[in-house]
């Protein structure tokens, strides 16, 4: 098989792999309007406290989540410029 040729089955395949999570997400059910809002004022007017912990844990998941697919696209790339010289690596 041709470089190209495998290149475009690589291609071909994750695009086919994302769809099922695509339309998952793009087909979730609608939301619960009895469940409460966690972030609406409680049945006094006050607001409710902020968790640190939970702020922390958003940034530092987030921060570790982006590291994650910025190495997977690097490594992609470093993968493709094997058979591709055009496709820069790094």
């Amino acid at each position: 098989m041709s470089a190209p040729r495998l290149v475009a089955a690589a291609v071909l395949v994750l695009a086919l792999g994302a769809g099922p999570l695509t339309m998952a997400t793009a087909t979730a059910g609608p939301v619960n309007p009895s469940f409460p809002n966690p972030g609406a004022p409680d049945s006094n007017g006050q607001q409710p406290k902020k968790d640190e912990h939970v702020d922390k844990a958003e940034k530092l998941g987030g921060g570790l989540i982006t590291k994650l697919i910025d190495s997977a696209a690097d490594t992609l790339k470093c993968t493709l410029n094997i058979p591709i010289p055009t496709v820069k690596c790094g």
